[in-house]
């Protein structure tokens, strides 16, 4: 199955195209440049390398967020239109999801947070290991109130590995509060990869699993802003 993942919900872009389990192709850039002038660019790039038309991608994936809202309309409005124009199904990918996959395989508690600005951060909750599931919503809450979210689902001896770009902003509150039960990833994790994008939104595909074209919508997760 070759799917087309992308992801411009931070200033991270990334698009990648994975045939099964294998990665073809791979473009990730963190460079100023808007991804309104890349992101189509970046497409055209990432087909060339795999050495296949639009036609012939079995789906696209694409982040949906939370993240930048400007980033997140241009990857899914560019991607919403791809799929129609050659009529291939479309899923839509949190952010946060995309991020806590990079650590799919540690057993501990993950913990995504992305900066959203006005003291808060964007964050979810995931178990990792062989029984991967999401034990919380994407959240939008100040770094304390998630903290006490984290408890709320994590055992007292547990300690959950945080990572994300919010780590910059807020690791010293996580780790002043958190003391010795917590762990930073490396930052090489923080990025949504356009290939985890692209595998996650496999698995749905494979079971029949599609979004529509004309209800597809950024999750912006703050009330009032879709």
């Amino acid at each position: 199955m070759k799917i087309l993942g992308i992801d411009t919900s931070t200033p991270i872009g990334s698009v990648a195209l994975i045939d099964d389990e294998n990665i073809v192709a791979e473009h990730t850039l963190n460079i100023v440049q808007a991804h309104s002038s890349r992101l189509m660019p970046a497409i055209d790039t990432v087909l060339k390398w795999g050495e296949i038309t639009p036609h012939e991608l079995d789906g696209c994936a694409v982040g949906i967020g939370p993240g930048s809202f400007t980033g997140i309309r241009i990857g899914v409005a560019t991607t919403k239109s791809l799929c129609y124009a050659v009529d291939k199904p479309i899923v839509g990918v949190s952010t946060l999801e995309a991020i806590a996959y990079n650590l799919r395989w540690s057993h501990s508690v993950i913990c995504p947070i992305l900066d959203a600005r006005r003291s808060e951060i964007y964050g979810s909750i995931f178990q990792g290991g062989e029984k991967w599931q999401r034990l919380a919503d994407d959240l939008c809450l100040s770094i304390d109130a998630f903290l006490d979210e984290l408890e709320s689902h994590t055992a007292s001896d547990a300690i959950p590995i945080f990572v994300g770009d919010g780590l910059a902003t807020y690791g010293d509150i996580i780790r002043e509060r958190l003391g010795e039960k917590v762990l930073f990833a490396d930052p090489i994790f923080n990025v949504p990869r356009g290939s985890t994008v692209a595998k996650l939104g496999a698995q749905r595909l494979k079971q029949g699993d599609t979004d529509s074209y004309w209800t597809l919508v950024p999750n912006y997760v703050r009330i009032g802003l879709y």
